[in-house]
């Protein structure tokens, strides 16, 4: 394995305690912790505030496209027709690809705490929402770190749910795809079938049950 290549896991391995700590401090504060964006928001005029709504949706979406595409584009294993495909980890552009992907569903978890009373995207902040959500991240960053191909169906199912936001049947049906994909290769790990790590294609199949 390439220098690079190993020294990025190792990162990622080396900052699950402190992503854990961040997702920890996501789920347990209030929306009164972000009252400045409530206040903000009420100011703004309707016109103002359905532009930003719009540029923002677009612009993330866009951003998720992107990394979607690139994803299957670099990830995608040879014998991706097999039930038990390689993962790519060893390969750069696909580390770096999913690094990125990673960094940027981190990224906008947390800016969405901002964005949703300031824009009024309508999302769900809810405790369970926000513990469903963390859980997910936090799987992919474990998964990551271990080499494992279900860090590639989360990513799958993150940057789709944003890329497809607008597209909410279409949406529904592509991440239940995924998530029977998962399904399968979970049954086929648990079999003996398949070389990952048990547990943790068990934990992607729980959480993309609540996702």
């Amino acid at each position: 394995m390439d220098t690079n290549v190993a020294r990025v896991l190792r990162l990622f391995r080396l900052s699950v305690p402190p992503v854990f700590f961040l997702l920890a401090c996501y789920v347990f504060l209030g929306e009164h912790v972000f009252g400045l964006a409530y206040v903000v928001g009420r100011r703004l005029k309707p016109r103002l505030r359905a532009t930003l709504r719009g540029l923002y949706r677009l612009g993330t979406a866009f951003v998720a496209f992107v990394m979607h595409t690139y994803l299957w584009y670099a990830c995608a294993a040879d014998d991706a027709a097999s039930q038990c495909p390689r993962a790519r980890f060893g390969e750069r552009h696909c580390l770096a690809i999913t690094s990125a992907s990673a960094l940027y569903c981190g990224a906008t978890l947390l800016m969405e705490r901002w964005a949703n009373p300031l824009f009024e995207l309508g999302l769900h902040t809810g405790l369970r929402a926000r513990t469903c959500a963390a859980m997910g991240l936090m799987l992919t960053w474990i998964t990551i770190a271990d080499q494992q191909l279900c860090a590639h169906l989360l990513l799958l199912l993150f940057t789709s749910r944003r890329t497809l936001v607008h597209f909410p049947a279409v949406e529904k049906a592509y991440a239940l795809c995924i998530k029977l994909y998962a399904f399968v290769h979970m049954s086929r790990v648990l079999t003996h079938k398949c070389d990952a790590i048990p547990k943790l294609a068990v934990a992607t199949v729980a959480a993309m049950a609540v996702l």
